[in-house]
């Protein structure tokens, strides 16, 4: 709440009957500024560490397919989805690349291991399915205090600013009215934190840059394939390199925010 104006007093205490007057309105203004500026930087600092927390282990369930979203220039493509494809990319090995880099970022303060998962038990989710999955999964050889969940999830186009939703690891294409597209990769996750033996959800939060943005990258339009099916070895080495650069742009900021301590 803003500063209450300073009044001058007269008759009972507590109570003005003269003419409001506020003073030092400059001042005012700069507190409030101040304050508003404290706050949103709260809102962005690292949240407080489960200090409870010493061993994790890390479930990645992302880099399995690829979304290929093609939002074509027409003036009613809000009313139904657009064109989407997916491709199987188990084999490029981005999830063993993630649960490393999740590795690398808090291996300093956690014992981290990465523990093998049907990808299918986590392409689709709600958080009761993740708390039943969670407790059917089979006890580590050594146990952990927490799993750490890197999963597909839904954003809305921070790319193309269309009413459709982006999900997972993806290509991007929007149609503009010139015939100049927009193209980008994006990487729509979230991590959640849970706790081992009851499935409880200790934490959520969305992968988000440093600057607080939604993951994505610009792309060159030769980046797109005639199909999903038709990439070129260089455009699958390209999507691949920076799949992972986003990852390492955002895994760290998100596990902060998450409430892990990062060194």
């Amino acid at each position: 709440m803003p500063p209450l104006p300073l009044r001058e007093r007269a008759g009972r205490p507590g109570i003005s009957s003269a003419p409001v007057r506020v003073r030092g309105t400059k001042k005012i203004s700069k507190s409030i500024l101040a304050v508003f500026g404290l706050l949103v930087l709260a809102a962005w600092a690292p949240k407080p560490a489960h200090l409870h927390i010493k061993s994790v282990g890390v479930i990645a369930a992302l880099g399995d397919t690829c979304m290929f979203v093609h939002v074509r220039d027409t003036p009613f493509q809000w009313i139904g989805p657009p064109e989407a494809g997916f491709l199987e990319i188990s084999d490029w090995g981005l999830d063993d690349e993630v649960a490393k880099l999740v590795e690398t970022a808090l291996g300093p303060r956690y014992n981290v291991q990465s523990i093998p998962i049907e990808h299918q038990d986590f392409d689709t989710w709600s958080y009761a399915s993740l708390t039943r999955r969670v407790r059917e999964l089979p006890v580590p050889v050594t146990p952990v205090d927490a799993y750490l969940l890197v999963l597909r999830d839904w954003h809305p186009d921070a790319i193309g600013g269309s009413d459709h939703h982006l999900v997972g690891l993806g290509l991007y294409r929007n149609d503009l009215v010139h015939g100049r597209g927009r193209y980008g990769e994006f990487a729509a996750y979230r991590l959640v934190l849970m706790e081992p033996d009851r499935g409880k959800v200790l934490a959520s939060v969305p992968g988000i840059l440093l600057t607080a943005e939604f993951p994505t990258l610009p792309a060159k339009p030769t980046l797109w394939p005639r199909t999903q099916n038709d990439l070129t070895d260089r455009q699958r080495e390209t999507l691949r390199e920076n799949f992972l650069s986003l990852m390492v742009n955002s895994l760290p900021v998100t596990l902060e925010w998450l409430g892990l301590a990062t060194p």
